[in-house]
């Protein structure tokens, strides 16, 4: 009897496992197509992010002249219905220099990516910074109090059109400094500062070069300064010469970086000594800050 009756327990438990195996591919499958749908999804969201961008910078006319490329050097400071912040969905702020786009939104997430080369035109000036495409234009461009600022501005992010004004200059200590960008510039810092021959030595400055490469300032514990030039990501041999003392960017020096795990440097009445922490909260290093 017990032999008669294993048959039909064999079969029930194979059916089951049967059953298993078609439910655990469904599955596979259902989640396999929620992945590829996700992705098609953000990708068709960047391509269109794209064509807006593309279609922006068709629509300012053709190349620029000596003039008109004049107009557009230099930082700015844009803004939409920023006197209604706490009101209006539109409220923002752009802060635009030759290395950097820091978009404000309230209540929301700072977006601050490199900028890439500007890209002037006859009708007005479009650059790139990761996910915002920024357009100026030399107008004159009305505010809500009467006022008029001299550009018009257009900030395109995650699908929505930003519209304000914008003027030149960043205001002295409101826009991020380069050490903004720090856990980015990290690894060309690192290969850089191993050039370095009389250490503890300091970074004075870092930024985007061009062609995928980080230029990378150092100041030496003998006082000599250095110019590095590697890749963003610090593989390969970086180019480390010597700097002439009348050789200085805007933004050198403000502010200097140390690189942990060398020690802190201290305080003193007209220098400031702050950490400076990676996404995760840890120590990097430690920022050090002229206040008089």
């Amino acid at each position: 009897m017990m032999r008669a009756m294993a048959t039909p327990m064999r079969a029930a438990a194979a059916a089951l496992a049967v059953s298993a195996l078609v439910a655990g591919a469904g599955c596979q499958r259902q989640e396999g197509a929620q992945t590829q749908g996700t992705e098609t999804a953000e990708s068709a969201g960047e391509d269109e992010h794209t064509a807006q961008a593309d279609q922006a910078l068709a629509a300012l006319g053709g190349p620029a002249n000596a003039e008109q490329r004049a107009l557009y050097r230099g930082d700015f400071t844009a803004s939409g219905d920023l006197e209604g912040v706490g009101d209006g969905e539109g409220a923002w702020q752009l802060q635009l220099s030759s290395e950097y786009a820091h978009f404000v939104r309230p209540g929301l997430q700072d977006e601050l990516n490199y900028a890439e080369q500007r890209q002037y035109r006859a009708q007005g000036m479009h650059v790139r910074a990761g996910a915002l495409a920024i357009t100026l234009k030399a107008e004159e461009c009305p505010l809500s109090n009467g006022r008029t600022l001299p550009y018009s501005a257009t900030v395109l992010f995650e699908g929505v059109s930003y519209q304000g004004c914008a003027a030149p200059g960043i205001s002295e200590g409101a826009g991020p400094t380069w050490a903004a960008l720090l856990p980015q510039l990290l690894p060309a810092i690192d290969a850089c500062l191993d050039r370095a021959q009389n250490r503890p030595a300091r970074v004075t400055l870092a930024s985007m070069v061009g062609d995928g490469q980080i230029g990378v300032r150092i100041r030496e514990a003998d006082g000599g300064r250095y110019g590095c030039t590697v890749s963003t990501t610090g593989e390969g041999a970086p180019a480390y010469d010597p700097l002439l003392d009348s050789d200085r960017l805007i933004g050198e020096g403000d502010p200097e970086f140390v690189r942990a795990p060398a020690d802190p440097p201290t305080a003193s009445r007209c220098r400031s000594v702050s950490e400076a922490t990676g996404p995760e909260g840890e120590i990097l290093g430690w920022l050090v800050r002229r206040t008089c």
